[in-house]
């Protein structure tokens, strides 16, 4: 049970949060004066300066940036012209540039079963997909098996903008992939009702080599001077796409991280471990950052108690939280004891927690368990806007709800605290290698990290 001096602290934490003048204008600097903040782009670089500049104000450790090597992509113009119509299209990051023309094949929600359905009448085809059910990279994945020549995604909801997101392999996208909006969608599939579709796809990219910047700062207990024991990672990701703010993804991430880590600092006599906060930058073309982080880093990683991982959590609804790993179930059962004390008026009363059964392997905690170290990814993926949420035009810092975003960052801060207080619930042990293949074999992800040239198994 939490002493009376941890509980002073707790309350510490979470008035900090709450009265924060920083937490707002560092959403608006982020936003605002670092557009987007591509990977590779000037914003990102210039955003990764300002982070560790914040850290080092806040009394962190060790601040300091990391550099990666990246596959750089800079956008251009894309058109799509269907039977001699022009239509919106925004070119996929990663995608090489293109000049073709091909039939239009509708692949609905590009599930297996819509692929085996096609069989060989994919081949030579574009391809037109929304998103719905599995992950773009997975229908991006079976696109290229199937041998067709040009990919369309479509987003999820009526009225959704022209949706982004990468199909970088490494580097090398087998074939051009261009996004667009739901009503685009809707009238391909009406001129596919009257017949066939013959789409010319023309694509303008800049391929190139180039770095990005992870952030990395520490938090040692007090009287410690380094972090040389056990200790956790306090994670999110701040880059975002080049078509918007990247305000709910994931500068609200990054803020989460940033206003935990300074109400932490104002605490550290409680702490009895350490904990590592990390700003990635990479995520969105496939969590590079971290991935080189966690290589990188590989021989620190058995004193890495937990991942604790911030994609989205502005939203206004129920809080979830993956947990992947084993030894799980006492830190699965401190975080719902923790969300039962929030208050029956906090978004994370009523926390949403799975555990093995859902992997997600999209996001910066993921890199990690693959290593074995347990990790967790915590979000609010139920925005308010549907159609012009995460990776469209839309995600500016209009959609982000502040309260949300400090009910969530308050919650991390305890979990943190009193984690970095008493371990004991905390796995005792990481996820062998044999483990995390038979969980990522069982889930169906070994084909797509096959795909990308990720299966380190």
């Amino acid at each position: 049970m939490s002493t009376s001096s941890v509980r002073a602290a707790e309350l510490a934490v979470i008035g900090e949060v709450y009265t924060s003048t920083t937490l707002w204008p560092s959403m608006q600097t982020l936003c605002d004066d670092y557009d987007g903040r591509f990977v590779g782009s000037d914003n990102e670089r210039n955003a990764a300066a300002y982070i560790a500049e914040q850290l080092r104000r806040y009394g962190l450790s060790n601040v300091h940036t990391e550099a990666f090597d990246i596959h750089g992509w800079e956008r251009g113009e894309a058109t799509l012209i269907a039977n001699g119509h022009p239509l919106q299209c925004i070119g996929l990051p990663g995608t090489p540039p293109c000049d073709l023309t091909a039939p239009l094949i509708n692949l609905g929600a590009g599930e297996p079963a819509d692929f085996a359905k096609a069989g060989k009448t994919a081949k030579g085809k574009i391809v037109l997909v929304r998103s719905v059910g599995s992950h773009r990279l997975e229908k991006y994945a079976r696109s290229v098996k199937a041998g067709c020549v040009g990919f369309v995604f479509a987003g999820p909801d009526l009225g959704s903008l022209p949706h982004t997101g990468s199909i970088d392999f490494g580097g090398a996208a087998p074939l051009p992939g261009v996004g667009i909006a739901q009503e685009t969608y809707l009238r391909l599939e009406r001129m596919l009702a009257l017949g066939s579709v013959s789409v010319a796809l023309n694509v303008q990219a800049r391929l190139f080599p180039t770095q990005g910047l992870n952030v990395i700062g520490d938090i040692v207990p007090a009287g410690a001077d380094s972090l040389s024991g056990d200790y956790l990672l306090l994670c999110a990701h701040y880059d975002g796409h080049d078509i918007a703010q990247g305000a709910v993804d994931n500068a609200t991430g990054t803020v989460a991280v940033m206003e935990a880590a300074r109400a932490l600092m104002q605490v550290r006599d409680q702490l009895n471990i350490g904990i590592r906060v990390a700003l990635w930058s990479g995520e969105e073309v496939g969590m590079i950052g971290s991935g080189a982080y966690a290589v990188q880093h590989k021989a620190e990683l058995k004193r890495l108690r937990l991942v604790f991982n911030c994609d989205i959590v502005s939203n206004p609804g129920p809080l979830w939280m993956g947990i992947n790993g084993v030894d799980i179930e006492r830190v699965t059962q401190f975080f719902r004891e923790l969300a039962d004390g929030a208050g029956t008026h906090s978004q994370v009363h009523a926390l949403q927690i799975t555990g093995n059964e859902m992997i997600v392997p999209y996001s910066d905690h993921f890199p990690f368990y693959m290593q074995g170290v347990p990790a967790l990814m915590v979000a609010t993926p139920h925005g308010q806007h549907p159609g012009m949420g995460p990776h469209t035009p839309a995600d500016t810092l209009d959609k982000v709800n502040v309260h949300g975003l400090r009910t969530s960052t308050a919650f991390v801060a305890r979990a943190l605290l009193h984690l970095a207080h008493d371990p004991a619930p905390l796995p005792t042990r990481q996820a062998s290698k044999a483990e995390v293949q038979t969980t990522l074999k069982e889930a169906g992800y070994d084909v797509l990290l096959k795909a990308q040239g990720r299966w380190k198994f």
